[in-house]
């Protein structure tokens, strides 16, 4: 596979159909970066030079600084956009007119040829955990630049998921996932060390994930201090029975840490309890797709697909969580049960 070039991420945007984009290049190389056409196909082109090289974060805020559109994206020169990339999330963003961040998947292609999707609904407690989101699969509200959010300009890489981190607790902007896959990030290509392949650097990213946690320990902390309690209180009332109470307490939790993958757990545990199964079903798929990792959470799918009635899903999500954690003893017993 060819080299990504800024030539053919700037084509890429060209492309773009159905939207009209201002398009900012930011000399991140400094000044012996060549200068641009005044056109990107049909949208307008500025080029932000620079006397001095600029580190990544410090380049992104040179552009958000510069920006003037209402909603905001970024693209590295080694990273495509398809045709239909701004237009579906925009049109996502008005879909969802409370939304102030819109996301989605991001192809991943290494270069060997091999596909890795990265990306997945928006979940504020397992996004303190780790980063599910790429910059150029996401648009963001000009209003939260407004509030104050920047690259943290002290972080050489990562500094990505610490500005999600920004975005998430800005006046608890909502996040709105819609599974698109319109954007394709070389993973291997660059030396941020903060991809994929040859591209990764496991010691200067775990400094600066170590970094990232310390930062955001405090707002972290706080969270779980609210919503703890909610999900203890929940525990509690659906072991006496009373399923609406539960539910309602762990709605609370939900409310104050959106989409948090424990709470989600509860509620589908709870849901089932009631006897209500395909509501409990349809939370724990979400449950499973906020922590996708998480061989227990795909298992309790398994089961839930079992008890709808829904072998071939059952059969699917025993086989998926077994290949998370091949030591689940619950899921090979449901595994033999399912044939």
């Amino acid at each position: 596979m060819a080299r990504p070039t800024l030539a053919a991420a700037l084509a890429s945007i060209a492309q773009q159909q159905d939207v009209t984009a201002e398009v900012l290049l930011v000399a991140a190389c400094g000044p012996t970066h060549p200068r641009p056409e005044a056109a990107c196909g049909s949208h307008a082109l500025r080029f932000l030079a620079s006397d001095r090289r600029l580190p990544r974060p410090a380049a992104a805020n040179a552009g958000l600084d510069a920006a003037r559109g209402d909603w905001i994206t970024f693209l590295d020169d080694d990273d495509v956009f398809l045709p239909d990339h701004l237009v579906g999330l925009l049109t996502a963003a008005r879909q969802a007119p409370q939304a102030r961040v819109v996301t989605s998947y991001a192809k991943g292609v290494f270069a060997d040829g091999r596909v890795e999707w990265f990306g997945q609904p928006f979940s504020l407690a397992q996004l303190h955990e780790r980063n599910f989101v790429h910059l150029s699969a996401a648009i963001f509200a000009r209003q939260l630049v407004d509030a104050g959010c920047r690259f943290d300009e002290s972080l050489p890489i990562l500094e990505d998921w610490e500005f999600m981190l920004q975005l998430a607790h800005a006046a608890s902007a909502p996040f709105h996932f819609v599974p698109l896959g319109s954007f394709q990030w070389n993973l291997d290509a660059g030396d941020s060390g903060a991809g994929g392949g040859m591209n990764r650097d496991a010691q200067a990213f775990a400094a600066c994930r170590d970094r990232v946690y310390a930062k955001w320990d405090a707002v972290y902390t706080a969270l779980c201090a609210r919503t703890q309690p909610l999900l203890a209180a929940a525990e509690g009332l659906a072991g006496r029975g009373r399923f609406a109470q539960a539910d309602a307490k762990v709605l609370d939790a939900l409310a104050t840490s959106a989409n948090d993958p424990r709470a989600l757990a509860l509620r589908a545990a709870i849901l089932r309890g009631a006897g209500r199964l395909a509501d409990a079903r349809s939370v724990q798929a979400l449950a499973a797709a906020v922590r996708p990792q998480d061989g227990v959470f795909v298992y309790n799918l398994a089961l839930l697909d079992r008890d709808c009635g829904d072998v071939e899903a059952a059969r699917r999500h025993v086989r998926k969580a077994l290949s998370l954690d091949p030591g689940l003893a619950a899921a090979c017993d449901l595994a033999a049960e399912l044939g």
